[in-house]
């Protein structure tokens, strides 16, 4: 179930999202039915500090390891170990400006 952004410190935030694709325009994903719930968190996108100008904001993205995201393709998944409080791993980095860190317990942990 998607829920809020998380406040995860050190000016890090998770917003969730969701992936319900219209199965008018992606056919590819109505047979088989797509596992889970339309309202299924699939995601976070995660606000921070750029690493390289702490001044300005940031935002880079994660992709559970779902069924649904498995299904969606999506190479780059990441294990949750617990959604309350958010711990995923391995850890995230921001490929925009270089920002590294873990999400453990529902915190930020700098790498």
């Amino acid at each position: 179930m998607r829920q809020g952004a998380l406040d995860l410190g050190h000016g890090h935030t998770a917003r969730p999202f969701v992936w319900d694709p219209d199965l008018d325009l992606n056919p590819q994903y109505a047979d088989p039915p797509l596992p889970g719930s339309p309202d299924e968190t699939v995601g976070y996108i995660i606000d921070h500090p750029r690493a390289d100008d702490p001044s300005k904001s940031c935002s880079g993205a994660i992709h559970l390891d779902t069924p649904r995201t498995q299904r969606m393709g999506e190479q780059n998944r990441w294990a949750v170990h617990s959604l309350d409080p958010l711990h995923v791993e391995p850890s995230v980095l921001c490929r925009q400006c270089g920002d590294h860190g873990f999400i453990r317990d529902g915190k930020w942990v700098v790498a």
